[in-house]
């Protein structure tokens, strides 16, 4: 065969045999080389990354929607649901492109009445995540339903599916308690304790919903729908995967003692103007359980939950109408003459008094005059049992002249001050309690200005005053341990946890957290000195507990606060024969303990002992107010 046939004549005529073959060669090697590539690239598309291309493939008509889990419950001891969830509508937006994008997000945000910037901002978080559904607005109203589904040819990737919203019956009643639930933040994203999460899910927020979530979260189910061009569901394919409901929480608290509780407060707050917020905490003496926890001014968890306007939240807040932080646990005031018993409890255990000596009190302290007696004149001679019973201020300075504060800090160190209780809710705060130890810290950290404690701050430190810090649940701590001889449970809210078939996987039993180091006669003497301040004519309290049948024991308090007024306290508990329910109350720059706070605590002691004067056949009376 002649290979220069095809070659024009000249060149055929000057090319040898060799030039011949090596052209034919390198023709031959790049056609080999061309269908190398060509089936490397088909490899790459078909084989190694086929299972991408056909996944990405499919997406442009498939979807996977999810079908959220609803979370468990959460009940109180008698049954009474407390949390639970409804049907709701959700809107959601498929990404489809760009363009699309621009097309139909100012729609979609005038539709909903939502701020395009706000409504941006939730699709970019989705940037490469485009392929799940983003959540634009939960629980919209039927209105706006209505307007979606006419409007939707012009909402191309835009749809609405129903899923179960959080609610919460009582409003804003033991909201601090149960806390909230939203879209998970990018800082908890970050955070490895919400490992597996991802943007958004519906996460607790605060209090038990928090506190609980992985108890309380579901697992969510999914199906796959068909859409067309339009991101518009066409139908489902297969049948997909049903979610499993989240396990529900029985607590230890009593609606009824919760309600009066959050009634009493409010009535506080309304009666007297001046006070910024206020506690109340029930503990059963027994067990340690939580019967109520309120905290107040409150908020309305549903609207959280629902969407609320920045404009909206931003006048609830600011007039005061709601407050977010839980006083119960977090606020920090000094205890003032509420702390008398812890004082007490120290100068009976330490031996700097006795049962019979007797103090006398001309109106202030013969060594520092400037400390003087909350009468007016003095009260004369008094021992132990009449100090705690009239709320004798020279009496318990002399105490604190006697101990000193590392002695004092000793006993309320036993009876948990100064440390977390361990209640089962994030944030709780430690307080302080003194020490010439912590003085010398906090001078050199310049947060005092001196370090070393003056004669008289001894004295004050008896009073429950200078740099004495508790949070009210650690003073109702306080008050059960002194109301079970001395042993000190842990406070919890959460009984059981019940999963969706009714079978309780956890049980949380009594925990002993600590011991008060003191003698029964000691305890014994400080509850006789409560019971004479509720139940003798000269009591601090017993304008407000005198009527009531069940007796009672407990003190009041008056903590100077030198930002404002007076902050107003009442620890106590009952029955005082065999105590079954110890209180805490607070009431924030309320003033007189007598007046603001007791009345608080004489409505929690009415619902709780209800069952009992029913038996009896007595109506429950009310303090005079």
């Amino acid at each position: 065969m002649n290979r220069k046939r095809d070659l024009p004549q000249e060149d055929r005529e000057n090319l040898s045999p060799v030039e011949m073959r090596s052209r034919r060669d390198v023709f031959l090697l790049t056609i080999i080389a061309v269908a190398v590539v060509i089936a490397v690239q088909l490899f790459s598309l078909q084989i190694a990354g086929g299972e991408r291309y056909r996944r990405l493939s499919e997406e442009n008509y498939l979807r996977i929607t999810p079908i959220p889990a609803p979370r468990g419950n959460i009940i109180d001891r008698n049954g009474n649901v407390l949390v639970t969830s409804r049907p709701s509508y959700s809107v959601y937006y498929w990404y489809l492109d760009e363009a699309k994008a621009e097309e139909t997000l100012p729609r979609l945000s005038s539709l909903l009445g939502l701020n395009l910037a706000d409504v941006q901002r939730k699709v970019d978080q989705y940037q490469g995540r485009y392929f799940e559904p983003i959540p634009i607005a939960r629980d919209i109203p039927p209105d706006k339903y209505t307007a979606i589904v006419e409007d939707a040819p012009s909402l191309p990737g835009v749809y609405i599916e129903p899923e179960p919203i959080r609610f919460y019956p009582e409003k804003d009643e033991a909201a601090h308690l149960l806390g909230y639930v939203g879209e998970i933040a990018d800082a908890q994203l970050a955070d490895p304790r919400w490992k597996g999460y991802k943007i958004g899910d519906v996460v607790g927020q605060e209090g038990l919903e928090a506190f609980y979530q992985d108890f309380l979260r579901g697992k969510d189910g999914g199906y796959q729908v068909e859409v067309d061009y339009r991101g518009h569901p066409t139908g489902n394919v297969g049948p997909g995967i049903e979610p499993e409901p989240g396990n529900d929480l029985v607590l230890n608290v009593d609606l009824k003692v919760q309600d009066a509780a959050e009634k009493a407060l409010r009535q506080a707050l309304k009666q007297f103007p001046k006070a910024k917020g206020g506690a109340a905490i029930v503990l059963d003496v027994k067990t340690g359980g939580v019967l109520a926890l309120a905290s107040a001014p409150s908020f309305d968890p549903n609207k959280l939950v629902g969407g609320i306007s920045q404009a909206e939240l931003t006048y609830l807040l600011t007039t005061g109408e709601w407050r977010f932080s839980n006083l119960a646990t977090t606020g920090l005031y000094p205890p003032g003459s509420a702390f008398k018993i812890v004082s007490a409890i120290a100068a009976l255990a330490e031996g700097k008094t006795t049962l019979t000596e007797r103090v006398f009190d001309p109106g202030y302290h013969p060594t520092v005059t400037s400390l003087a007696c909350n009468k007016r004149g003095g009260h004369g001679y008094v021992n132990l049992i009449d100090a705690l019973e009239v709320s004798c201020n020279v009496y318990f300075y002399e105490m604190g002249r006697r101990l000193g504060v590392d002695a004092i800090a000793k006993y309320a160190t036993g009876l948990g001050l100064g440390q977390k209780t361990g209640v089962d809710l994030f944030g709780e705060n430690y307080g302080t309690v003194p020490t010439t130890e912590w003085k010398k810290k906090a001078y050199s950290e310049g947060r005092v200005n001196e370090p070393e404690f003056l004669y008289a701050e001894h004295m004050m430190a008896a009073m429950g005053q200078v740099f004495h810090l508790d949070t009210p649940i650690q003073m109702a701590s306080v008050t059960q341990a002194i109301a079970n001889n001395g042993v000190r449970l842990k406070p919890q809210i959460a009984r059981r946890i019940v999963n969706p078939q009714g079978q309780t996987l956890q049980e949380f039993v009594p925990l002993v957290t600590g011991a008060l180091g003191a003698e029964q006669w000691v305890i014994d003497a400080v509850k006789k000195g409560m019971f004479a301040v509720t139940s003798l004519p000269g009591g601090t309290a017993y304008w407000a507990f005198y009527d009531l049948p069940i007796k009672v024991a407990g003190k009041t308090g008056t903590a100077e606060n030198p930002l404002g007024e007076n902050h107003a306290w009442f620890v106590g508990f009952g029955p005082f024969e065999d105590p079954e329910i110890a209180v805490a109350v607070v009431v924030d720059q309320g003033g007189s303990g007598s007046v603001a706070a007791a009345p608080v605590a004489r409505a929690i002691f009415d619902a709780y002992f209800e069952p009992y004067l029913a038996q009896l056949k007595i109506k429950p009376a009310t303090a005079p107010r």
